[in-house]
């Protein structure tokens, strides 16, 4: 495997986000861009474990293999990451979790609608999107919990081409969890950090 600055840096939000009881056990994906492929964690591996070798090489054009260690796989949600990073040329990192919160929320969205916008929360952490309006008046993509996940990523992909990128640089999947990108792994993890706390509030005020 190459070495890339950006496997430690995930390698390292795995470990942080399951203390966090963000990413139990396989559960959950993160992945960064390397020009024309990514990187993204292989399938089953135990994100209190990993390591920086637990990584595939994907293609952002088609999400075909590019490379991959020794009995590993790209994740099931991979293909979530490559509509991303096709769909939206500035993101240079993808996290995807499964937060308490994420899941305990419910939308009621229906398998043929898709998906549906819903209203942010205007509190002062959305500034951490870049956002700088005072009471902005925000909305989310959230999709519908497709079994066969590259259904999912279509609907992303079908969102993004009729109704343009998300106004925030996050979607949820209902009763699954957020996917955040940003243009380095760091920006993201900021990104989702404030989409953790904007859940938590979501979640305390039903």
């Amino acid at each position: 495997m190459e070495s890339f600055s950006f496997l430690q840096e995930l390698t390292k939000l795995s470990h942080t986000y399951y203390e966090r009881q963000w990413m139990y056990a396989t559960a959950g994906n993160l992945s960064a861009r390397a020009g024309d492929s990514f990187w993204i964690t292989a399938s089953g591996k135990h994100k209190g474990e990993l390591t920086d070798k637990d990584f595939v090489c994907v293609s952002v054009a088609d999400g075909s293999l590019v490379s991959a260690g020794e009995g590993l796989k790209p994740s099931a949600e991979t293909s979530i990451h490559q509509v991303v990073y096709s769909q939206i040329p500035d993101a240079g990192a993808a996290l995807h979790v499964h937060t308490l919160d994420s899941n305990l929320l419910e939308f009621g969205i229906d398998k043929e609608e898709g998906f549906r916008d819903f209203p942010l929360p205007p509190i002062e952490i959305i500034k951490a999107f870049g956002i700088w309006d005072e009471k902005p008046n925000l909305k989310f993509p959230v999709f519908y919990n497709h079994t066969h996940v590259p259904t999912i990523a279509s609907e992303i992909k079908r969102y993004i081409e009729t109704k343009g990128r998300p106004q925030v640089p996050f979607l949820l999947i209902e009763g699954h969890g957020p996917t955040v990108w940003g243009k380095s792994v760091a920006e993201a993890n900021k990104h989702l950090e404030a989409v953790h706390f904007l859940l938590q509030v979501m979640a305390r005020r039903i």
